[in-house]
């Protein structure tokens, strides 16, 4: 038998535990875009994407000051800037400030990109591809399709310029082949650069010229892993000046969680980190990626948009925006 006094004491805390969402719901739903929120526990995790999931990136202490960028789908989450970084804090402990974000003029793109996760050790390429499909046929991924990913594998095998898959695993241009059959109202190539930078402006273009809007494939990491790059930050607009703009870093959907390494469903990567450890030149030392002399070998590799048929054997050499039109 009950006592009194315990019923008393559980009905209250059933109150106050009712209480809490509705205070959550009510902060969550008063934050808003270009605005500052402070963090209102300590400890709260900056993450790699929306979600307990994702990779923590840094702990924020109460009291915070973050900029709020853009919120998760769901809401549950915002995409923030601070002097931590840039990525995902939980909306449940952000309190709107009233004050204006401090980087509001910081143009931000990041394309809602529906998340896949590589159904296999090796398949990153194909679960790259789902993702971009995903987003150009508007639909849900829902998280990876085996039998997707696997027909993508199976047909990059067949179509992987004359290497075997111990050679390249597998190569750029099968992954542009790849795309070319698996979006077929769209042209796609591989393309190499000298010049990490200038390769970015060009990703960064096709993220945030309102004609594009279109993801790209990054070899990262001297060829060892393929990741969807699907959003880019700077100041001025990469998309109508990108020569002007300066480029503060890139979104990347990496396909792999059972990686230690892995970046995260979201994850903005800063510029210094960007050209100096991701976007590196290919290097046939990596398994699985290349012999010497082949044309990806001690260049930046990515799979794009191509404004002309493709793919092609030698792929596209140092492209710019003006190769466009």
């Amino acid at each position: 038998m009950r006592r009194r006094g315990f019923v008393r004491a559980a009905v209250g805390l059933g109150a106050a535990a009712l209480m809490r969402p509705a205070v959550q719901a009510l902060a969550q739903s008063s934050l808003s875009a270009d605005q500052q929120a402070s963090v209102t526990t300590d400890g709260l995790n900056l993450r790699g994407g929306p979600g307990t999931d994702q990779p923590r990136i840094a702990s924020l202490p109460v009291g915070s000051l973050v900029d709020l960028i853009a919120p998760s789908p769901s809401g549950a989450w915002w995409r923030t800037a601070s002097d931590w970084g840039v990525g995902y804090l939980s909306a449940d402990f952000l309190q709107p400030t009233g004050q204006p974000s401090t980087t509001a003029d910081v143009f931000d793109v990041d394309l809602p990109i529906p998340y896949a996760r590589q159904l296999n050790g090796i398949w990153c390429d194909p679960a790259d591809l789902e993702m971009w499909m995903s987003y150009r046929q508007g639909r849900d991924s829902g998280g990876g399709t085996r039998a997707l990913q696997s027909a993508i594998w199976d047909w990059e095998t067949a179509h992987n310029a004359g290497f075997s898959v111990d050679q390249w695993d597998c190569s750029p241009y099968a992954v542009a082949s790849a795309a070319t059959h698996w979006m077929p109202d769209a042209r796609f190539d591989h393309f190499t650069y000298d010049d990490a930078l200038a390769g970015s402006r060009v990703l960064a273009w096709l993220l945030a010229n309102p004609a594009m809007r279109e993801p790209s494939i990054a070899l990262i990491w001297r060829g060892l892993h393929y990741v969807l790059v699907r959003g880019a930050r700077a100041v001025g607009d990469p998309g109508s000046d990108p020569g002007a703009a300066q480029l503060l870093g890139f979104y990347v959907a990496d396909p792999d969680p059972s990686a230690s390494f892995w970046l995260g469903s979201d994850r903005f990567v800063p510029i210094d980190r960007w050209l100096g450890e991701l976007l590196s030149p290919v290097s046939y030392l990596t398994p699985h990626t290349g012999v010497p002399g082949d044309v990806w070998q001690n260049r930046i590799v990515t799979v794009q948009r191509s404004s002309s048929a493709g793919p092609s054997d030698a792929g596209q050499r140092n492209a710019t925006v003006a190769n466009y039109g």
